[in-house]
């Protein structure tokens, strides 16, 4: 059995990769107007939903472990649960209006917001 405080450092690492990938896919599926394309991007943001999801509870599950103070990792949390928020919309925004100024405007802050809880969460192991 997995312990919450190592499955969450193996699940975290996909839901940054699924949203670079998805944008990616996205963006190349509006370049060359191919549907297919277009449907793995939005599979890909998909699955990096869901396993962002996974990621912020067995986050939440490993915080117990008290090494860290309260302001480092209530930190880490709050961009992660941003980041997850906006990994919301912007799947659903690649299921309807892909490339809408507004998805645009998720997308890229979604991709601000990642930078920040990426960084965030390398404090906290280094």
């Amino acid at each position: 059995m997995i312990s919450t405080v190592s499955f969450h450092p193996f699940i975290s690492h996909f839901p940054p990769a699924l949203f670079v990938a998805g944008l990616l896919l996205l963006f190349l599926a509006h370049k060359r107007n191919d549907e297919k394309l277009k449907s793995a991007g939005t599979f890909n943001l998909s699955l990096g939903l869901f396993a962002a999801v996974i990621a912020c509870f067995s986050g939440m599950v490993s915080v117990d472990i008290n090494l860290r103070t309260v302001v480092d990792i209530e930190g880490h949390q709050g961009y992660a649960f941003l980041f997850t928020v906006l990994y919301g919309f912007s799947a659903g925004y690649a299921y309807t209006n892909s490339f809408t100024r507004t998805a645009m405007g998720y997308y890229m802050a979604g991709l601000l917001t990642m930078g920040v809880c990426l960084f965030t969460g390398y404090q906290l192991v280094f």
